[in-house]
């Protein structure tokens, strides 16, 4: 198993503020984690797409991701996950080639359709529905390819076009950086992932990830992909102390993490709560499933005790 950690774009108070001991983001305190995190051991960092998220400042993604690039040697870096719709497609495939390049070779594009309305309107965007997101999203993905791998590529789609582009520099990955989808639609995600992408990404007990993962077979046979070479990876939001008494009183600090309410975004997650021995024995069955990579975002950001007793005490274990 591979781990990765989640460098937060955005805090303060808000239903999506899950960081209880950061009132606002800066680019020294993600510096300062992304450095301690690989110090630690971690295999790669994971960063946010939004533009409007708590009540302050919300980092840009691929700017961050970017600045990140230099202040690291080692980690894979990703964006978890690109809001198709917030970048023109054929620029980001761009955008991503030449990130490659600037991290010697270390990214991962994550991809994702999208689902956060109220900051794309406010910013101008239009919004169509789902399925228009997601069928976007899959032509960017078929373009991005195109563009990576070929001298020049034309494409003539529903929502993109393009007449003997030119990306270059190339990526320095061959044949090209892996990309992961998330979410979780049977449909349409699903679906897409089977037909597009190295590993998919999501969240949620053993039995959610178990069911996901059978249609995400049933989906493989059908286009003739093989099942077993897409990684999958989980997200989760961790809260780890040496004790029971010093997890509570981090909950006491964030109590929206002892009994999520069942509207609560949170209560479809499932949390890693506890010792690292109980973390431990949450993530075996995962690991069982066929788990690959295990994403990691530490409630206690930007103090680094979560991050540095993870790494100590459970990550050995799956080593």
């Amino acid at each position: 198993m591979e781990f990765t950690v989640n460098i937060p774009t955005s805090a303060g108070a808000s239903e999506y503020s899950t960081l209880a001991f950061c009132d606002r983001i800066s680019w020294e305190k993600q510096r300062s984690f992304a450095r301690a995190a690989e110090a630690a051991g971690y295999d790669g960092l994971g960063v946010p797409d939004h533009l409007m998220t708590g009540d302050g400042a919300t980092t840009e993604c691929f700017v961050t991701l970017s600045a990140l690039a230099r202040e690291t040697e080692s980690m894979t870096i990703f964006p978890k996950t690109v809001n198709n719709e917030l970048r023109h497609g054929p620029l980001l495939a761009t955008m991503c080639a030449s990130l490659d390049n600037v991290s010697d070779g270390r990214l991962k594009l994550g991809m994702g359709a999208g689902w956060k309305e109220d900051e794309a309107v406010a910013y101008g965007y239009d919004w169509p529905g789902a399925p228009d997101r997601l069928r976007a999203m899959e032509e960017t993905i078929e373009l991005t390819k195109r563009l990576w791998t070929n001298e020049t590529a034309s494409y003539d789609g529903e929502y993109y076009q393009l007449s003997e582009a030119v990306c270059k520099p190339h990526p320095v990955q061959e044949p090209h950086p892996p990309i992961m989808i998330g979410g979780g639609g049977e449909e349409f995600t699903l679906r897409i992932t089977a037909k597009h992408a190295d590993e998919w990404n999501y969240w949620g007990p053993t039995d959610v990830i178990e069911h996901k993962l059978d249609v995400l077979r049933d989906h493989c046979e059908t286009y003739g992909t093989d099942f077993e070479a897409i990684d999958v990876s989980w997200f989760a939001r961790c809260i780890v102390r040496e004790t029971e008494a010093e997890v509570e009183r981090v909950l006491d600090a964030a109590p929206r993490f002892r009994d999520p309410d069942p509207d609560d975004p949170l209560a479809s997650y499932n949390n890693l709560i506890g010792t690292p021995e109980q973390i431990i024995e949450e993530l075996e069955p995962y690991r069982e499933l066929g788990v690959d990579e295990i994403d990691v975002e530490f409630v206690d950001f930007p103090e680094t005790t979560g991050l540095s007793l993870f790494a100590d005490e459970v990550i050995p274990a799956f080593s």
